[in-house]
């Protein structure tokens, strides 16, 4: 299991995005499971205003602090205002400005205005994490991402700020983190998407757009919630009444799938060959819904039962 994920393990950070409702949570969660397990420090981080990680370890509402809710594991939802002060008063080092001017409720109003602010910002925090934060020295940092769209609007803030004509230390701090989340020795962007035709099309143009509209590194691609091959010679005349709609379903939705799969793994290699990167392809299975909190044990079955395809 951890050969399997080595590549993105042994990073410093690793950025999870996908459609919505399809396991990306859960996806980090299970990625920080198993850093964990190899002795590694995770800081597990979201920016959500309805805390999705929480419920997973059966915790309160997590917010703007860092919090150990398994052991090695640490949680923090980012929010964007606090966000700002760190990134002021951590990155550029200006305590005493951001007391005297940035607390102002109209310079706070005028800061959320500015376009891509919010997104540089939580850039920030993430290079923060993941190189410059010597107190808490994690390893890993994994971000449980926005949705595809979202996300690929965010990988493009450094670009947009760099040429917007600022001056000074935000540029400065811009071209630091830009130079981080581009580097593929240190940064991992993984899609998660299901074997289905429509969530297939739209993963693929995800995946194209982001190599060549950002510096963010894709680096794998996880096919969740797959069905389990077929059993040789199935029939479902050789099963009771009662039990045949459901062998009909599981050879529909398996050759269903199968077609799916076949289609990204050809879009992959057609990547490979437009972007001279290979994208690995880890296909994880349908285990229905979790209970909450998720155990520990739970986690580490089902990832490995992941397979490399």
């Amino acid at each position: 299991m951890q050969d399997l994920f080595s590549e993105l393990l042994n990073k410093r950070l690793v950025m999870v995005t996908g459609k919505g409702g399809i396991g990306k949570t859960l996806s980090s969660f299970a990625l920080a499971q198993m850093a964990s397990a190899m002795g590694k420090r995770v800081c597990l981080v979201e920016s959500s205003a309805h805390d999705q990680l929480a419920p997973l370890f059966g915790s309160q509402p997590i917010g703007h602090n860092l919090r150990e809710l398994r052991p090695g594991i640490y949680v923090i939802n980012l929010n964007p205002q606090d966000n700002f002060r760190d990134f002021v008063i951590k990155h550029l080092g200006f305590a005493t400005l951001f007391q005297k001017v940035f607390t102002r409720p109209i310079v706070r109003s005028f800061i959320q205005m500015m376009p891509g602010i919010a997104e540089l910002t939580l850039l920030g925090r993430l290079f923060y994490f993941s190189e410059l934060d010597v107190e808490d020295r994690f390893d890993l940092v994994i971000l449980d991402g926005f949705a595809s769209g979202h996300f690929h609007s965010l990988m493009k803030t450094p670009d947009a700020v760099l040429h917007s004509g600022m001056m000074g230390p935000v540029i400065d701090e811009t071209q630091r983190v830009r130079a981080f989340i581009a580097d593929p020795e240190k940064t991992a962007v993984v899609l998660v998407t299901v074997a289905e035709d429509l969530v297939v099309s739209e993963a693929l143009d995800f995946v194209d757009k982001l190599q060549a509209e950002t510096p963010a590194p894709l680096t794998a691609v996880m096919l969740n919630r797959t069905f389990p091959p077929l059993p040789d010679q199935l029939n479902a005349a050789d099963y009771p009444e009662v039990l045949r709609p459901g062998v009909e379903y599981w050879r529909d939705r398996v050759t269903s799938e199968q077609a799916a799969i076949d289609r990204l793994r050809e879009g992959l290699t057609q990547f490979s060959t437009k972007f001279g990167r290979n994208l690995p392809l880890y296909r994880l299975p349908e285990v229905g819904a979790f209970t909450e909190p998720v155990p520990k044990d739970e986690l580490l079955t089902w990832m490995q039962a992941a397979v490399r395809v």
